[in-house]
């Protein structure tokens, strides 16, 4: 390869480096390419998207530039020189999978998981391609994870309440990398105040003149307040505009507090509140917030553990002592058994005494409850029956140590099978009780019931790696599930494949019905991808309209193909969602690879890569993956970057193609057509940039221009003496801008700034995108109608062909397709079927136009058959909007 030409603008740069195989354009990762300096040269949209700057900020940036704010994920500075651009630019490796989180200003911190591949240029590293993807709730849930079982292992190990909450708060700040964490109580003084318990981080912005209050004056609006009030969680995204928030405002920024959440809870009935400060603004989402209340249900159940705990040491150690020294009258010690009994029997723990060989001596009522069993049923018995099975062994192992009098105290959780077949998990504080020479006596155990802290723990872990809408597998565990199939293929022969499966137009399902439809849609189609996947591969919800399937132990590269026909044959019925049948298909790209290679996104680029040529070549197909395609998207990638440049520097133009009463041969109308050309390849072909810009939204932006251009054109075309109208204009839609949102009001836009009458506006769109959805159809027909503008109907013939839909669309003409007028076989019945094809439009009061019209003779056939409209080169080619006024003034008749 050779060098890039340093003093080239960044286009050429992009064009020659393109052909590296690791620079694909996907719509879900963003893309960037550094330069030797680490400089950004060139990003993508969804680069632009996940950092949140513009692509004037981004490129130019150095990797040193202090506004990445990027930092690791322990929180700390992530320094310039360890990231993956530079750390790739300075050893020549692939770099993958770093988390880096991006702090930017004005939005919450994003989480990405980022990879850089080298580009060698004369075997020597000039540039860097640099991919993320968004990874924010994956590690927000492992956080909150982390924190959840940090918070409980100090509520298992602490002595008093006091230490409890205050070492809370020092593991929110210190490994929740919170800025300030404080809990309230409601003051004991009243007047409303809140007295605070305990506190870490920031302090300072505590204890000088913040104060909070819950009552219902003014003051009492605030978060804090309103939490202790209401007894619901409050949050504040961003303390610097939140209205409620002015009276601390500007000291919050002084302390660098840039968002926070109050969460209420109680202890013994007082009502407190947890307070967090973040330093970033909207960091408190729905998710943070719920797992933040499972650390709040925590501490009541800690703080309920530990006075259960100490009440019943202290009551018991009291019997022990007034028993052993026999000093006590009988009074006292009734009255320090009656202590023991109200400690033991009122207890919010399991509380339960064994024997040396652990059998039950005595039980209170919460263990009772917790097993679903009666005293009598339990005393005199050990609890092993009821155990779950693999849990039997932990409890014995932590008995033994405690007779061998090898350890104090023992801590383990296990499970119980409720007498109701329900299963319990508890945490048991084991402990033993021994007179006043140290001889054991019997066991104390006080258990506390974590199920639904459990379950809560297992759904935050489900949910970091399963998508939430369909349940399937999200990228963290595919990545995994990829990582553990490269393994297996290592032996000699071994196979495995991904496929990657994208919905056929799934965006018009969301358009016509509405974005629930369309989840709906795409849980059916999770559901039905289940029933036809191996047990022993991996789907997963890649995300968007777009599926990855990892099949392991394949035989040969036939076994994946007949998989692909098998997943695609899924689609083959119509899936019914809120009772309507949706026809859906979908395409499928499949790379095949075994021990000899293992790069994440590289596989799944291949796929990509494969799935796309599966679309080119039409819907339900499945395309495996060759090296060669690469450089063909390479190639596609290079060329859709080239049309966004040539659209604005007007290398894009628009041409008009006369449109004549085959009567009169005199000029009715033009229709407008894109025209691309190049400065080094010349005239770029319509259906070469076209479909390539039909995959991307930049057909969104080249349908705007087209709109415009053609409507101001028309507006200053002049009718002639001889013409008996003024001519109109036709203009194509594509799929995506007939079922853009904005079309109907930026139509009304140019319209009323052009002047043109919108009866001379006529929009073209095809047969099938015409009766794919036609209620939808009919919505934005409807709505060209109220504004006078006219419906051409394309390509008729060559599609579905209904009279109902013919009626209910009204189009003002019908193009009948080229294949008709020149079919390439010529025969009476072409000739039968071009005739009844104008007749059919005749008896609808419809005009017809015939398209491709090349010679007299054509053109006489279609006068015999009374077609009204037509157009092609026998009249003339498409020519530049500077041609057109030159012939509007050809006399009639005089064409070639």
């Amino acid at each position: 390869m050779t060098e890039v030409d340093a003093e080239g603008g960044h286009q050429s740069q992009l064009q020659r480096l393109l052909s590296s195989s690791k620079f694909l354009d996907t719509t879900s990762m963003g893309i960037m390419l550094h330069g030797p300096d680490g400089r950004v040269l060139e990003c993508n949209r969804v680069a632009v998207e996940l950092l949140g700057d513009s692509i004037d900020q981004l490129v130019g940036r150095t990797t040193t530039d202090r506004q990445w704010g990027a930092v690791r994920e322990d929180g700390s500075s992530f320094p310039a020189d360890d990231r993956p651009a530079m750390v790739t630019l300075r050893s020549g490796e692939l770099c993958r999978d770093v988390i880096v989180g991006i702090d930017n200003p004005g939005m919450a911190r994003r989480w990405l998981s980022v990879s850089s591949s080298p580009v060698t240029l004369d075997d020597d590293v000039r540039r860097v391609i640099t991919s993320f993807i968004d990874v924010s709730e994956r590690i927000q849930k492992d956080q909150l994870l982390k924190l959840l079982t940090e918070v409980n292992r100090v509520a298992m190990l602490a002595s008093d309440e006091s230490e409890f909450l205050q070492q809370l708060c020092n593991v929110l700040v210190d490994q929740g990398r919170y800025a300030l964490t404080w809990i309230g109580a409601i003051s004991s003084g009243g007047e409303g105040g809140v007295d605070i318990v305990c506190a870490a981080g920031a302090t300072d912005y505590l204890y000088d003149g913040i104060v909070s209050w819950w009552g219902s004056k003014e003051s009492g609006l605030e978060p804090t307040g309103t939490a202790l009030r209401t007894e619901t969680s409050q949050v504040v995204s961003d303390l610097a505009t939140n209205a409620g928030y002015v009276r601390w405002r500007e000291r919050a920024a002084q302390f660098g507090l840039g968002s926070i959440a109050a969460l209420p809870f109680r202890i013994s009935e007082k009502r407190m509140v947890l307070v967090i400060y973040d330093s970033h603004i909207v960091a408190f989402d729905e998710a943070v917030v719920k797992g933040l209340e499972a650390i709040t249900k925590e501490i009541e159940f800690g703080a309920a553990h530990l006075r259960s705990v100490q009440q019943t040491r202290a009551a018991l150690e009291e019997i022990i002592v007034s028993v052993d020294l026999q000093k006590a009258t009988e009074h006292a010690r009734a009255e320090a058994e009656q202590r023991f009994r109200v400690a033991f029997e009122d207890n919010v723990a399991g509380m339960v005494f064994t024997d040396l060989e652990d059998r039950i001596l005595e039980v209170n009522d919460a263990f009772c409850q917790m097993v679903g069993r009666t005293k009598e049923e339990l005393l005199g018995r050990d609890s092993t029956p009821f155990t779950f099975p693999e849990d039997i062994v932990i409890a014995q192992e932590a008995h033994h140590l405690l007779l061998q009098d090898e350890s104090g105290p023992v801590r383990y959780t296990k499970r119980y099978v409720h007498k109701d077949g329900t299963m319990k998990t508890v945490e048991v504080h084991k402990s033993t009780a021994r007179d006043d020479v140290g001889t054991m006596l019997y066991f104390v155990m006080s258990q506390r019931d974590v199920t639904e802290e459990r379950a809560l723990t297992a759904q935050l872990s489900h949910q970091a790696l399963h998508d939430p809408l369909t349940g399937l597998a999200n990228r963290v565990l595919f990545a995994d599930r990829l990582s553990q199939a490269h393994a297996k293929v290592v032996r000699p022969g071994g196979l495995a494949a991904v496929f990657m499966l994208a919905l056929d137009d799934f965006k018009g399902v969301n358009d016509a019905f509405g974005h629930h439809v369309g989840d709906q849609l795409l849980v059916a189609i999770a559901r039905r991808l289940e029933r036809v996947a191996r047990s022993s591969d991996t789907l997963c919800r890649f995300g968007g309209d777009q599926f990855l399937y990892l099949a392991e132990g394949l035989d040969s590269p036939a076994e994946a193909e007949r998989l692909a026909r098998r997943l695609l044959d899924a689609f083959s019925e119509p899936f019914s969602i809120s009772e309507v049948d949706l026809e859906q298909r979908a395409s499928c790209g499949v790379v095949i690879f075994d021990g000899t290679r293992l790069d994440y996104s590289e596989l799944i680029q291949d796929a990509d890569v494969a799935m796309y040529e599966a679309k080119r070549e039409g819907t339900g197909k499945y395309v495996v993956f060759s090296p060669a395609m690469r450089q063909q998207a390479t190639s596609r990638y290079a060329l859709l970057q080239e049309l966004r440049h040539a659209l604005k520097t007007g290398e894009v133009s628009m041409h008009y193609q006369p449109i004549v009463d085959l009567m009169t041969t005199e000029i009715v109308g033009f229709e407008a057509l894109m025209r691309w050309q190049h400065p080094e390849k010349g005239w770029v072909p319509p259906d070469v940039f076209i479909p390539l810009a039909e995959q991307s939204e930049l057909i969104i932006e080249l349908g705007s221009f087209a709109l415009r251009q053609a409507v101001n054109a028309a507006s200053s075309w002049e009718r002639t003496g001889s013409q008996a109208r003024w001519p109109y204009v036709t203009v194509n839609l594509s799929a995506r801008q007939f079922h853009d949102p904005d079309l109907i009001s930026m139509t009304e836009d140019i319209l009323r700034t052009s002047g043109l009458a919108p009866e001379r506006l006529i929009f073209e769109i095809t047969e099938s995108l015409a009766v794919l959805n036609v209620p939808d159809a009919l919505s934005v027909i409807e709505e060209f109608h109220r504004l006078g503008i006219g419906i051409a109907l394309d390509d008729f013939g060559t599609g579905f062909s209904s009279l109902s839909y013919l009626v209910l669309l009204n189009p003002r003409i019908i193009k009948i397709d080229r294949y008709f007028v020149s079919p390439p076989n010529e025969s009476v019945q072409n000739e039968m079927l071009l005739e009844s094809i104008v007749s059919l439009g005749n008896k609808l009061h419809m005009t017809m136009l015939a398209e491709g019209i090349e010679t007299s003779a054509q053109l006489e056939q279609l006068r015999h058959f009374n077609c009204g409209l037509g157009q092609g080169y026998l009249f003339s080619p498409a020519v530049p909007a500077r041609e057109v006024a030159a012939m509007l003034g050809r006399v009639p008749g005089n064409w070639g």
